[in-house]
Protein backbone atom coordinates (compact mmCIF):
# COMPACT_ATOMS: atom_id res chain seq x y z
CA UNK A 1 0.00 0.00 0.00
CA UNK A 2 2.61 2.64 1.04
CA UNK A 3 4.05 1.56 -2.19
CA UNK A 4 1.08 2.24 -4.00
CA UNK A 5 1.04 6.11 -2.80
CA UNK A 6 4.49 6.67 -3.63
CA UNK A 7 4.16 5.66 -6.84
CA UNK A 8 0.74 7.82 -7.38
CA UNK A 9 2.69 10.96 -5.66
CA UNK A 10 5.35 10.88 -8.45
CA UNK A 11 3.24 10.14 -11.10
CA UNK A 12 0.92 13.07 -9.60
CA UNK A 13 4.50 15.35 -9.27
CA UNK A 14 5.31 14.84 -12.88
CA UNK A 15 1.62 15.53 -13.82
CA UNK A 16 2.07 19.08 -12.28
CA UNK A 17 5.42 19.65 -13.45
CA UNK A 18 4.89 18.81 -16.83
CA UNK A 19 2.11 21.01 -17.09
CA UNK A 20 3.76 23.76 -15.75
CA UNK A 21 6.51 23.49 -18.55
CA UNK A 22 4.44 23.40 -21.36
CA UNK A 23 2.79 26.66 -19.80
CA UNK A 24 6.05 28.56 -19.53
CA UNK A 25 7.38 27.15 -23.18
CA UNK A 26 8.68 29.52 -25.62
CA UNK A 27 6.72 29.17 -28.88
CA UNK A 28 7.26 31.18 -32.04
CA UNK A 29 10.30 32.37 -33.41
CA UNK A 30 13.13 30.86 -31.67
CA UNK A 31 11.23 31.08 -28.41
CA UNK A 32 11.61 34.40 -27.81
CA UNK A 33 8.38 35.68 -29.43
CA UNK A 34 9.81 37.85 -31.77
CA UNK A 35 7.94 35.62 -34.71
CA UNK A 36 8.69 36.93 -38.15
CA UNK A 37 10.06 39.91 -37.18
CA UNK A 38 12.88 41.35 -39.45
CA UNK A 39 16.10 41.85 -37.70
CA UNK A 40 17.52 44.95 -38.98
CA UNK A 41 13.60 46.51 -37.34
CA UNK A 42 14.86 44.59 -34.09
CA UNK A 43 17.95 46.09 -34.17
CA UNK A 44 16.87 49.61 -34.69
CA UNK A 45 14.25 48.79 -32.19
CA UNK A 46 16.65 47.97 -29.82
CA UNK A 47 18.99 50.96 -30.29
CA UNK A 48 15.79 53.75 -29.70
CA UNK A 49 14.49 52.03 -26.88
CA UNK A 50 18.05 51.67 -25.01
CA UNK A 51 17.88 54.90 -23.09
CA UNK A 52 13.64 54.26 -22.38
CA UNK A 53 14.94 50.23 -21.24
CA UNK A 54 17.24 51.60 -18.87
CA UNK A 55 15.20 53.86 -17.58
CA UNK A 56 12.23 51.60 -17.17
CA UNK A 57 14.47 48.92 -15.20
CA UNK A 58 15.82 51.51 -13.18
CA UNK A 59 12.08 52.90 -12.19
CA UNK A 60 11.54 49.15 -11.30
CA UNK A 61 14.27 48.52 -9.36
CA UNK A 62 13.37 51.91 -7.31
CA UNK A 63 9.75 50.20 -6.76
CA UNK A 64 11.21 47.15 -5.77
CA UNK A 65 13.07 49.31 -3.47
CA UNK A 66 9.82 51.23 -2.27
CA UNK A 67 7.87 47.88 -1.55
CA UNK A 68 11.08 46.80 0.72
CA UNK A 69 10.76 49.87 3.06
CA UNK A 70 9.67 49.06 6.64
CA UNK A 71 6.90 51.65 5.71
CA UNK A 72 6.39 52.06 2.19
CA UNK A 73 4.96 55.65 0.39
CA UNK A 74 2.06 54.76 -1.42
CA UNK A 75 2.19 57.95 -3.28
CA UNK A 76 5.67 57.20 -4.46
CA UNK A 77 4.48 54.06 -5.20
CA UNK A 78 1.36 55.11 -7.70
CA UNK A 79 4.33 57.72 -9.17
CA UNK A 80 6.77 54.81 -9.93
CA UNK A 81 3.85 52.93 -11.49
CA UNK A 82 2.34 55.75 -13.42
CA UNK A 83 6.05 56.05 -14.93
CA UNK A 84 6.56 52.72 -15.18
CA UNK A 85 3.48 52.37 -17.36
CA UNK A 86 4.12 55.15 -19.07
CA UNK A 87 7.53 54.37 -20.24
CA UNK A 88 6.21 50.70 -21.55
CA UNK A 89 3.94 52.71 -24.00
CA UNK A 90 6.70 54.75 -25.55
CA UNK A 91 8.48 51.62 -25.95
CA UNK A 92 5.68 50.33 -27.38
CA UNK A 93 4.62 53.23 -29.68
CA UNK A 94 8.34 52.41 -31.04
CA UNK A 95 7.56 48.86 -31.45
CA UNK A 96 4.49 50.29 -33.29
CA UNK A 97 6.72 52.47 -35.20
CA UNK A 98 8.96 49.83 -36.89
CA UNK A 99 5.92 47.48 -37.06
CA UNK A 100 7.43 44.96 -34.79
CA UNK A 101 5.02 42.38 -33.43
CA UNK A 102 3.42 42.84 -30.12
CA UNK A 103 6.10 41.12 -27.56
CA UNK A 104 4.07 38.39 -27.08
CA UNK A 105 1.38 37.92 -30.37
CA UNK A 106 3.23 34.28 -30.92
CA UNK A 107 3.08 33.21 -27.31
CA UNK A 108 6.37 33.50 -26.55
CA UNK A 109 8.29 34.09 -23.09
CA UNK A 110 8.60 37.79 -24.22
CA UNK A 111 5.21 38.24 -23.99
CA UNK A 112 5.48 38.07 -20.03
CA UNK A 113 8.51 39.96 -20.29
CA UNK A 114 9.82 43.28 -20.91
CA UNK A 115 7.00 44.74 -22.61
CA UNK A 116 3.76 43.14 -21.12
CA UNK A 117 4.55 42.28 -17.58
CA UNK A 118 8.00 43.14 -16.87
CA UNK A 119 11.41 41.66 -17.14
CA UNK A 120 10.56 38.87 -14.65
CA UNK A 121 9.45 36.78 -17.29
CA UNK A 122 7.22 33.78 -16.23
CA UNK A 123 7.64 34.78 -12.80
CA UNK A 124 4.55 37.61 -13.30
CA UNK A 125 2.35 37.27 -10.78
CA UNK A 126 4.58 36.14 -8.00
CA UNK A 127 6.40 39.49 -7.26
CA UNK A 128 3.99 41.83 -4.87
CA UNK A 129 4.31 44.89 -7.27
CA UNK A 130 2.79 42.95 -10.42
CA UNK A 131 5.53 43.32 -12.57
Amino acid sequence: MKTLAIVALVLGMGLVLASTVNAWWPRGGYGMGYGTADVEKLRSFQKETLSLRDELMAKRFELQNEYNKPTPDSNRIATLRKEIVDLETKIQDVADKYRIPPWGATGGMMGRGMMGQGMMGPMYGMCPMGW
